[in-house]
């Protein structure tokens, strides 16, 4: 009897028990995990900010990841090997097994996924308003959006996916390019209607309703909503706090320099220097974790080191090193991986009689030249641009592509390297793990809100009296010769982009929602050009992503094997 008890007594513990179904879940107390993360705004909060690196990380200018939406177009190429390497022979280069091509999409859909996470998650957490909760979503959308803005412009069709994974999936399917843009316009539309203005942001950098604006401008010129895309822009540029910068401000505002140089000078890109034109502003702290420190190459920005030429490697005809070493003087020090094209060094600037009067053209923004400042060459103090042209016949193509190439300044802080990243700050010279740029970079400025309104009253016709205004904006700041309405078309508007947004602008993807990349590398890419195919506009699905789909079908783009 003793023992049927305590057999009862048990089948009625785990009878009772198995109708409880919260006790079989399990949800860790002691770490963080999904289940536990998400109780409170700031756990919201938090996630959102990482999607900022996430953003850093893909505009960073790394030769690996960065590089790769400027090379191959007629704006860059490689330093190195061009002719073999980044798409410089897009058939051996550009392939669904490219790193690259596996690197974006995992890259874009990271950001799509953590988005996810935050609108799914956030319905269970407890707001003090609905505007709050508003904005958070909001900011998720606007990175979901961008994403898929990527996603389209770089693969076409792509998968959609508007919900949390929770499970491996093997089932994704494309959707259209029109599906792509539109759900991209949907998402980008609740973060402009919901995300604070610019002046209203907590921090520099964060998102506000001019980025999702400007975003909105350029796809809906993409589905050829003409009126809309002018519209957006409009918003944008007739914002009270935001305007082009047309005299000096900030940082070295009383050096020689005019505005557009001070652009891009260092703490002179966020709004408190004075800085009326920054949309989107992505942040990289000085000696700072997960900022810019100054003794790992993976932080920060990379576009001095992998953008600049090696120009204190360079030996005079006798052999002997021109500069002293490389030294903040010059511009810090660059090891030249990537390299504008003559295209745009030489060929946009020469149109209309502009070379010697366009700022952007100045050797403070173009470095043509430098002044040898080694003390042990006979060439010293001598500009290199007056070496005698025996010494220019004598150099290698290693030299000329890598070594010694015009140098765009805007990736370099000359004459304002933070002290710590120098081995001899009384002589400028730089420390050996040094390559940094070490200023904010632009994701988006209202000088390119003006391109994108001029190419969406070209596309509209019979306005091109109102693009060639918009593009004389920033034209006449650069004391450039204004364009006639007569000579504005698409290319007229490519080079000018070009001019006033190199580096900065994703080439690729601008050159690709056109249709463009094609014609564009053909005309501008001595070496991309030869080899560059018309179905090369778009990146081949990642064969990794076909491989894994194993429950359906993942189309491949046209002409890739």
């Amino acid at each position: 009897m003793k023992y049927y008890k305590i057999i009862i007594a048990a089948f009625i513990f785990f009878s009772v028990s198995a109708c409880d179904e919260d006790i079989l879940l399990e949800t860790p107390l002691d770490f963080l995990s999904p289940e536990n993360s998400f109780t409170k705004p700031e756990d919201i909060e938090a996630t959102l900010f990482s999607q900022y690196r996430r953003l850093l990380r893909f505009n960073d200018g790394n030769w690996q990841n960065t590089a790769y939406l400027h090379v191959g177009t007629d704006l860059g190429m490689a330093c190195r090997n061009p002719a073999d390497s980044h798409f410089g022979n897009y058939p051996a280069n550009l392939l669904p097994t490219t790193g690259i091509v596996s690197s974006y999409w995992s890259q874009l859909y990271d950001i799509v996924f953590t988005s996810n996470v935050v609108l799914n998650r956030i319905e269970n957490v407890v707001y003090s308003s609905q505007a709050e909760k508003d904005a958070h979503i909001a900011e998720a959308l606007f990175f979901r959006g961008y994403a898929y803005r990527c996603l389209v412009h770089l693969y076409g069709g792509v998968p959609l996916v508007l919900e949390e994974i929770t499970s491996p999936r093997r089932d994704f399917v494309r959707s259209t390019k029109e599906e792509t843009l539109n759900q991209a316009i949907l998402d980008l539309k609740f973060a402009a209607e919901n995300l604070p203005s610019v002046a209203e942001v907590d921090a520099p950098g964060r998102v506000s309703n001019a980025a999702a604006l400007h975003t909105l401008s350029e796809l809906y010129i993409t589905i050829k909503e003409w009126d809309l895309a002018i519209d957006a822009a409009t918003s944008v540029i007739d914002d009270p706090n935001i305007a082009l910068m047309t005299t000096r401000f900030g940082n070295r505002a009383g050096d020689e320099g005019d505005p557009y140089w001070d652009l891009f000078q260092r703490f002179n890109q966020n709004r408190s220097s004075g800085n009326t034109e920054g949309i989107l502003v992505l942040q990289s702290e000085f000696d700072v974790p997960g900022g810019s420190a100054v003794a790992n190459n993976t932080e920060g920005f990379l576009y001095e080191r992998c953008y600049g030429p090696l120009y204190w490697f360079v030996n005079d005809p006798d052999g002997v090193k021109i500069f002293f070493g490389a030294s903040t003087q010059n511009g810090g020090r660059p090891v030249g991986f990537i390299r504008p094209t003559p295209y745009f060094t030489h060929t946009i600037w020469e149109k209309g009689g502009n070379w010697d009067v366009d700022v952007r053209n100045n050797n403070r923004n173009i470095q043509r030249y430098w002044v040898t400042d080694n003390p042990s060459s006979a060439y010293f103090g001598i500009k290199t641009s007056d070496y005698p042209q025996s010494w220019f016949d004598g150099l290698s193509a290693q030299d000329t592509l890598r070594d010694f190439h015009p140098y765009i300044t805007k990736v370099t802080t000359k004459n304002d390297h933070p002290t710590a990243a120098m081995s001899n700050p009384s002589t400028g010279l730089m420390a050996s793990n040094s390559g940094k740029t070490h200023a904010d970079w632009y994701l988006m400025r209202v000088a390119e809100t003006y391109l994108l309104r001029a190419e969406a009253y070209l596309g509209k016709g019979g306005q091109e009296d109102k693009a060639a205004a918009d593009i004389n904006m920033l034209r006449n700041r650069a004391n450039a010769i204004p364009v006639d309405p007569a000579d504005v078309d698409i290319d007229y508007i490519l080079d000018e982009r070009m001019r006033e947004l190199n580096w900065e602008e994703q080439r690729r993807m601008t050159l690709s929602r056109l249709d463009k990349l094609y014609d564009r590398t053909v005309l501008g890419n001595p070496f991309s050009g030869n080899t560059v195919q018309p179905h090369n506009n778009l990146f081949p699905i990642p064969f990794s992503e076909i491989e894994r789909n194993t429950q359906e079908v993942l189309e491949q783009n046209p002409n890739y094997n």
